[in-house]
């Protein structure tokens, strides 16, 4: 009978052992599992922010091309207008330095 208990003791050991180890193993495999989850999420998550900051890359761009295209309209009109201006002028400039032209040698 103390043979059978002794027999039972290591029985039971052994299945323990093997349940430790199957335990272990499957540990591990969890540890795995969930670094290559963890992975797969700061992957999808890095994807995620560059196309976000694409987008926005993107959108800022847009809004200072659209901006520069306005302060470009606005500075040809400033130049279209100050180019009105002198030739408007051209002609009092031309007839202000032929008449001093005129004046000087005529007095002469």
């Amino acid at each position: 009978m103390t043979t059978e208990i002794i027999k039972e003791i290591k029985e039971t050991e052994r299945a323990a052992e093997e349940k430790l180890k199957a335990a272990q193993q499957e540990a591990k495999e969890t540890v795995l599992n969930a670094e290559k989850e963890a992975s797969r999420i700061i992957k999808t998550a890095e994807d995620q922010g560059l196309l976000e900051s694409r987008k926005q890359l993107e959108a800022a761009e847009k809004e200072a091309y659209l901006e520069a295209d306005s302060k470009r309209k606005q500075n040809n009109e400033i130049c279209r207008e100050l180019t009105r201006k002198a030739a408007e002028k051209m002609e009092d400039a031309v007839n202000l330095v032929v008449e001093r032209i005129v004046r000087i040698n005529g007095n002469s």
